[in-house]
């Protein structure tokens, strides 16, 4: 399938990649505020116009928002904030969060104003509750019962954290505000990433797979975090987070004709983390995650910055003439630059916070002051965008304006 991605006034398809990261999400929102408003030097001054919209986890929520307006722009960046703010976010008018609510007895609930207003919907969740953890119960203690695994083994086997999420409310938000018919009819593209559970490999579902055929289950896939959200049945294999693999969708973007690429990411340089003088179990898988997602997405920008320069350096002789094409033709034939996929220049702005937002437990800290105080840093950091500070990937002489 051709690239879908229409190209601006100046010949350039510009693509906005989010990444995954839960509640941090809200800070993309914020820097997608700066982006569209034009309050940002990475856009010259000017409204971003974007066709391309790719996403993992949140931001694979994110993406499927803006992708399904006609035109996204500021109108549509403001009412992805509203949502966030009023439907995502937990405050005094909800009953809990839009992502997700705790399968166990909490009798503050019922003390909680915006609990209060429906009565019958924690009604009807403590029976839904009751009988899901019925059928619980029937089916690990089973297992139990005829495992041939050591007793302590036996124990550890019927213990399940993510039996203790519901993604109800996840699960009626993408249903209420994704809307197929729209995104079928827009002009723009649409990439989200999942993880094939069950073989180790990156699923990538584009907008014709969404529309057509797996809908917005893809957008629950892509956002089911391994121990927290089950997997999610797509293409029948069992999918996951897309964070595991790909948590930055570059490739997709680029594969959709991008030339112009605007990242966002949730999380700071490794460097900028805080390093806990005793450590502790969290901190230390967050930092191992950390790591490994920065040492992928350094890698296909390290390509993306080669390719830049070969093609400089080539005075126009074919794009196949590049040493790194016919090496990747030769070790990585799957890679970000994959054959048949254009050899062409890239420039990459690349948006992060400076300083961590928070530990590891802030992935689910979706309370309204944490959601608002990330907009407003994401929304900052935007508008005093620095690229050599962000080291932003621009081509000698290829530098483009919105």
């Amino acid at each position: 399938m051709p690239p879908s991605g229409r190209a601006d006034s100046q010949g350039a398809r510009h693509a906005v990649v989010l990444s995954g990261g839960g509640a941090r999400g809200a800070y993309e929102v914020g820097v997608l505020q700066a982006l569209f408003a034009g309050a940002s030097s990475s856009t010259g001054g000017r409204p971003l116009v974007a066709r391309i919209f790719t996403g993992t986890s949140v931001g694979a929520y994110n993406a499927t928002f803006l992708a399904q307006a006609e035109t996204a722009g500021a109108d549509t960046v403001a009412r992805l904030k509203e949502l966030w703010c009023r439907r995502i976010a937990e405050t005094p008018a909800t009953c809990g969060n839009g992502v997700y609510r705790l399968r166990v007895p909490d009798p503050t609930r019922w003390l909680d104003p915006g609990c209060l207003r429906q009565p019958l919907a924690l009604l009807g969740e403590a029976g839904q509750d009751a009988l899901f953890w019925s059928g619980y119960a029937l089916a690990y203690g089973a297992q139990l019962l005829t495992s041939d695994e050591p007793p302590f083994l036996r124990a550890a086997e019927t213990f399940n954290l993510a039996a203790l999420f519901s993604r109800q409310p996840l699960a009626e938000l993408v249903a209420d505000t994704i809307d197929l018919g729209r995104l079928r009819a827009s002009a723009n593209a649409l990439a989200v990433v999942a993880s094939d559970w069950v073989n180790g490999r990156v699923s990538v579902f584009r907008k014709a797979d969404i529309t057509e055929r797996v809908g917005t289950a893809a957008i629950l896939a892509s956002a089911a975090i391994p121990g927290v959200f089950p997997p999610v049945e797509l293409d029948g294999t069992a999918c996951v987070d897309g964070g595991l693999l790909m948590n930055t969708p570059l490739r997709p973007a680029i594969a959709e004709g991008a030339d112009v690429l605007h990242v966002i990411y949730v999380d700071p340089l490794v460097s900028a983390l805080p390093f806990p003088p005793l450590p502790n179990t969290l901190d230390t898988s967050s930092r191992i995650y950390t790591i490994l997602l920065a040492a992928q997405m350094n890698g296909d920008l390290r390509v993306a910055a080669t390719v830049n320069e070969e093609l400089a350096a080539l005075g126009g002789r074919p794009a196949s003439d590049l040493p790194v094409a016919r090496a990747r033709r030769q070790v990585a034939p799957g890679g970000a630059f994959r054959d048949g996929t254009p050899y062409r220049p890239l420039e990459i702005h690349r948006y992060r916070p400076q300083t961590d937002l928070g530990g590891a437990e802030s992935l689910l800290d979706f309370r309204l002051p944490h959601i608002d105080n990330l907009i407003a840093r994401g929304y900052q950091d935007a508008l005093h965008h620095d690229c050599r500070a962000c080291a932003c990937i621009v081509p000698a002489g290829t530098r483009r304006e919105v």
